[in-house]
């Protein structure tokens, strides 16, 4: 079986996929620099033509929008190497390889997304979270995730120990995707907190001269 790399249409989609990776983060990164940005409020009548300086209070990203934009990420990547693995260990012809790619992703997004929603509910906020919490997180994800990825190989005709290999497989590489991707929006880009350290201005803190 000629390999999935040497296939121009498929290298154009783990092309594809991979930029689609980056939109979310770069789009969010324009919007919202991660930063409180000054900004001026009207001269209050029968002021000296002092301007109170507000903070810019964009709102928070709500969590679906959040859970949204890292599933995209995650699945962008994940999803690329989990169809080389799935070539790889497994192989198959045009029709098991289209429904691998289509099973694994709905699949793993709706998984990924769930989990994702409960953990920002349930889970440490943003304040709270290190690596530390990243690793463990990563692990208890991979380790649900590992079940779908057996069910999936074992039900498009792999063998028990092949589909198991490549679950196991799966696993290092998925977490690997699943920490880098959890790092950058939860400690490289914790976009619904300001930076730490940042000064806060408020018009209280302005004095205000009345004639």
């Amino acid at each position: 079986m000629t390999s999935l790399l040497h296939r121009p249409a498929v290298r154009l989609v783990l092309v594809a996929v991979l930029l689609l990776a980056a939109a979310p983060a770069s789009a969010q990164w324009r919007e919202n620099p991660g930063h409180v940005q000054a900004q001026a409020a009207p001269t209050a009548p029968g002021t000296d033509g002092a301007v109170a300086v507000l903070p810019n209070l964009r709102g928070d990203l709500p969590p679906w929008q959040r859970t949204l934009y890292k599933t995209i990420t995650f699945q962008a990547v994940a999803n690329a190497t989990d169809l080389l693995l799935f070539d790889a260990l497994i192989g198959g012809h045009a029709f098991v390889l289209g429904g691998f790619v289509v099973a694994n992703a709905a699949t793993a997004a709706g998984l990924y997304y769930g989990f994702e929603y409960l953990w920002q509910q349930e889970g440490p906020t943003l304040a709270e979270t290190d690596e530390v919490t990243l690793v463990k997180k990563s692990l208890l994800f991979q380790s649900v995730n590992s079940g779908r990825i057996f069910l999936l190989g074992y039900g498009l005709g792999a063998t028990a120990p092949a589909a198991a290999l490549l679950a196991g497989t799966v696993f290092v590489t998925d977490v690997a995707v699943f920490y880098g991707n959890e790092y950058f929006w939860d400690i490289v880009r914790p976009i619904d907190s300001a930076a730490p350290g940042t000064p806060t201005i408020t018009s209280s803190s302005i004095p205000v001269t009345y004639r």
